[in-house]
């Protein structure tokens, strides 16, 4: 799969969204957010993922590590109509700036935005509109945000990535819940995630 998209067209794609391009151009949109940059010279704890989050549950620890250096370790969560996975992993790069502004950090959002598109075209479900293409805090630390509602022949869901660099890893969140249950489900994530986060910075 080639997107010959020219960097010269990104800002017309942003402007003409709505009109003529479709959900799966608009993923190419390559915001830069600018929040207030924030002093991070803070020393980090290792995040402890508890049994449940926002009400779903704990389901499978995947190690990915051994077979796949750089690819980390992935914690999944999933009830009924919710699907929550978590990635750290370093993507095989020495060095992994916390945050969002380095480019290391932008590069990792695009790719995994890429393959959201790539997963359409290969025909497991149907992007109907990008919510989203922006970033986001969440408890003490900001993430590159996107979201995006989709259908897979059988119901419409909402989904969101969610990264940022912690603690010299990528921290990569992916929610995906039905829609009808969409604000529910990512408050109370973004509650619950933002409390744990939270609870391991130390200034």
């Amino acid at each position: 799969m080639k997107f010959l998209i020219v960097a010269a067209l990104l800002s017309a794609l942003l402007f003409w969204a709505g009109c003529s391009t479709t959900p799966s151009e608009q993923a190419y949109s390559n915001p830069e957010p600018r929040p207030i940059k924030t002093d991070n010279s803070r020393a980090r704890k290792s995040l402890v993922f508890p049994k449940t989050i926002a009400g779903i549950p704990f389901r499978n620890l995947e190690v990915y590590e051994s077979k796949h250096p750089g690819y980390g370790v992935g914690y999944q969560y999933e009830d009924s109509d919710t699907q929550l996975d978590i990635s750290v992993f370093d993507g095989g790069y020495p060095e992994i700036a916390d945050g969002i502004f380095s480019d290391t950090v932008h590069l990792q959002f695009e790719e995994a935005k890429k393959q959201i598109v790539a997963i359409e075209q290969q025909g497991f479900y149907k992007i109907i509109s990008i919510v989203s293409d922006d970033w986001i805090q969440v408890g003490d630390q900001p993430f590159l945000y996107f979201s995006y509602t989709f259908e897979n022949g059988f119901e419409r869901k909402s989904s969101y990535l969610m990264l940022t660099g912690y603690d010299g890893n990528f921290l990569k969140i992916r929610l995906t819940t039905d829609a009808q249950l969409d604000t529910q489900v990512f408050d109370a994530f973004m509650t619950d995630f933002g409390n744990l986060i939270s609870a391991n910075s130390t200034s």
